[in-house]
């Protein structure tokens, strides 16, 4: 029976975010498993996945924080083949904390810093996520990859909140984006540890 008042319940189609998720999360441990490049390939994800939230806030719409995963992931993946073909020799790191600090200045132009509350929440994220990437490019590799599964962890927290409040993105983006960061996390920092 369904109707006014009447909760259905959550059915498997409901969580497509977690199975979507769980695919990324095995596509990441395979490149832990196969590359010895952790804190190089994961320190710049911990920035990308702040700007998103920053994009989606930007935006005010909370679903655009799917299409600023396409374009973001793009941006941080052309900075690793410039650098990795010698065009250039910025740390893709430093240009995803650029990135940040851009679409903060666009957040500022937009006057978003009238939304007390939520602009702030979204200044610290934008200021922790982008200090622990550029930490993860400062420090040793095994440091570094210790430091990136820790920051996904705390970005998985931060979806959490996110899911929660059921504000800036959309619940499924925050499902999506805990289950990835709930995993490689904890595949990275295994992969400190080994």
């Amino acid at each position: 029976m369904t109707g006014p008042g009447v909760s259905r319940r959550a059915g498997p189609a409901d969580r497509w975010p977690t199975a979507l998720g769980l695919a990324a999360v095995a596509g990441a441990v395979t490149v832990i498993v196969l590359l010895d490049r952790e804190a190089e390939l994961f320190g710049p994800a911990v920035a990308t996945m702040a700007a998103i939230y920053l994009a989606a806030y930007g935006t005010g719409r909370p679903v655009s924080a799917w299409p600023a995963f396409v374009v973001l992931s793009a941006v941080v993946s052309v900075l690793h083949v410039l650098r990795l073909s010698g065009a250039t020799t910025l740390d893709p790191a430093v240009g995803m904390a650029g990135v940040l600090l851009v679409l903060w200045c666009w957040l500022l132009l937009r006057r978003l810093f009238t939304d007390v509350p939520r602009f702030w929440v979204q200044t610290a994220g934008m200021v922790v996520f982008g200090a622990l990437t550029l930490l993860c490019a400062a420090v040793q590799p095994a440091l570094g990859t210790a430091v990136a599964g820790a920051a996904f962890l705390a970005h998985g927290a931060w979806d959490m909140y996110h899911f929660k409040a059921d504000k800036v993105v959309n619940r499924p983006w925050s499902e999506f984006c805990a289950v990835v960061d709930a995993g490689v996390g904890t595949a990275l920092i295994a992969a400190a540890l080994l």
